[in-house]
């Protein structure tokens, strides 16, 4: 008579790691990214504070004259986006022009280059990792995606290392527009699967 081989069982400890993992990535979908707010250029939060002082500006009131306001479109040079939740600041300054060296990669002839100036600030009370975000760029009416230029260690490296609470850390990027072109859309994603990414539309 032939003996039917028995069903092979899995070991609890693979059942158990895989249920944690979808319980996990469960939890991961169930919470909502955090969406920046908006701080308008020269709004600082001690001059907010200095204001609560004197009984103006409470928490609920004027987020819009204080650069509070969420949801309200691409920000313009020199206005951060804040993540309250996350501790993080981040500041994009006006493009200016610029000639990349002879050296330098992704840079089109007929194109013209231009850099900016993205700054963190560690708001909060935990170390940031700086390594892991991005910036893009979107050119002119149809935002045609433009790649960066990479000039040496002045343009282009981007963020390394981990930024301490009270810290700032200013990275210069690069990216080519065609002749023409009125603005220069950039993106700055944290990429830390807690924030949503944050829109900047620079006039150029």
């Amino acid at each position: 008579m032939p003996v039917r081989a028995l069903p092979r069982r899995r070991p609890l400890s693979v059942v158990a790691v895989t249920a944690a993992t979808v319980l996990s990535l469960g939890a991961l979908g169930a919470c909502s990214m955090e969406e920046p707010s908006t701080e308008k250029a020269g709004t600082s939060q001690s001059a907010k504070k200095g204001k609560d002082k004197k009984g103006k500006g409470r928490a609920g009131e004027g987020s819009a004259k204080g650069g509070g306001s969420e949801g309200s479109g691409p920000r313009a040079a020199g206005e951060s986006a804040v993540y309250s939740k996350k501790g993080l600041k981040v500041t994009v300054a006006a493009p200016e022009k610029f000639t990349p060296s002879a050296y330098a990669a992704g840079h089109k002839s007929g194109q013209q280059a231009y850099k900016l100036r993205v700054t963190l600030e560690n708001t909060g009370d935990a170390k940031i990792d700086t390594a892991l975000v991005t910036v893009g760029a979107r050119q002119g009416r149809d935002g045609e995606t433009t790649a960066g230029i990479f000039d040496g260690d002045t343009v282009g490296s981007g963020f390394t290392g981990h930024l301490l609470p009270g810290k700032r850390a200013t990275a210069t990027y690069g990216f080519d527009v065609a002749p023409g072109a009125k603005t220069l859309d950039i993106e700055v994603s944290v990429n830390d699967f807690e924030t949503e990414p944050a829109q900047w539309s620079l006039k150029l």
